[in-house]
């Protein structure tokens, strides 16, 4: 859902009517996870996916008949073999369920408008939908024939130091779904102008006052690229004893054995400074600020996919 907010707000802000497509169910291997979602506007435009492109032509056809009657439906895709070779099917072997809605924003629409400000807010949420009827409901209102879809707040990737690697790394950020907080005390780097696609907060400010602003939890990914140990070492020193999942610092090897040093005078252990992933990013040959970011956002990416 949040992948399409934007442009669901935007059409539905310029009047035009849209179909809502979400996954309430899978099985085998899907190529999409529960809750996903795909918009289909009144002229056929798309955004987001169900399956990939597997079934999305179906599933667009099925939005647009929904647009003209008024009714929702439940579609379900399995895999195609031998025998269905021409008919919609998923190649992965696996099957989906998806929920058609007709004008998912004009059937309550206060409550549409409640559910986006707090996804768009970056709050839990949650939306109940009867099956049935294709009412919605704000909240976990389990029962028979309805499907919860729950938006917990989306993970947090907290970079220190407005170098040119962030710019990029802001904008990866974003596409792979990340709220970014982006701190620096330098005031001169730290101008939106210089960032195709802007952070979604900005903290002035040294580490300790901006740690201060922001929750440290097992959902923050963190990474320190001022190149001045000012500022990377004070971050570090607060990150390495908080819960944050990742812990990235830019700079070579023997700049990370340094501060190795440096932070075990402070007490730091073996096993805690071992949790800094240095030279961040995974080792791709990266050389321009666009690939080390992206080495940065890959690592970032197997951290979050890892077991926990």
């Amino acid at each position: 859902m949040r992948d399409v907010l934007q442009s669901l707000e935007r059409w539905s802000a310029e009047g035009r009517r849209f179909a809502l497509a979400t996954v309430i169910d899978t099985w085998g291997s899907s190529p999409r996870p529960t809750g996903s979602v795909m918009a289909v506007r009144d002229d056929g435009l798309v955004c987001g996916s169900v399956s990939g492109g597997c079934v999305e032509g179906a599933v667009i056809q099925e939005a647009m008949a929904a647009l003209k009657d008024g009714r929702p439906r439940r579609l379900k895709f399995g895999a195609a073999d031998a025998q269905t070779l021409w008919e919609v099917g998923l190649a992965c072997g696996g099957g989906i369920e998806v929920f058609v809605e007709p004008d998912p924003d004009r059937q309550k629409p206060h409550l549409w408008q409640e559910i986006v400000a707090q996804i768009r807010n970056n709050e839990r949420c949650a939306v109940t939908i009867d099956l049935a009827t294709g009412e919605r409901l704000n909240g976990i209102e389990p029962a028979p024939d309805r499907f919860v879809q729950e938006f917990p707040p989306r993970e947090r990737l907290l970079i220190f130091g407005a170098s040119h690697i962030a710019v990029p790394l802001v904008g990866l950020a974003k596409t792979l779904g990340f709220e970014s907080v982006l701190a620096d005390p330098r005031s001169q780097l730290l101008v939106l102008e210089r960032f195709p696609v802007p952070p979604d907060r900005t903290l002035p400010m040294w580490p300790d006052e901006a740690l201060r602003q922001v929750d440290l939890t097992p959902d923050t990914f963190a990474v320190v690229l001022s190149h001045d140990p000012k500022i990377d070492d004070a971050a570090l020193a607060i990150l390495l004893r908080s819960p944050v999942a990742y812990i990235g610092a830019l700079g070579s090897r023997t700049t990370q054995a340094k501060r190795r040093q440096d932070l075990a005078a402070l007490g730091f252990t073996e096993e805690e400074l071992d949790r800094i992933h240095g030279p961040v990013g995974l080792e791709i040959g990266a050389a321009t600020p666009e690939e080390i970011a992206l080495s940065i956002a890959a690592q970032i990416v197997q951290v979050r996919r890892a077991p926990r």
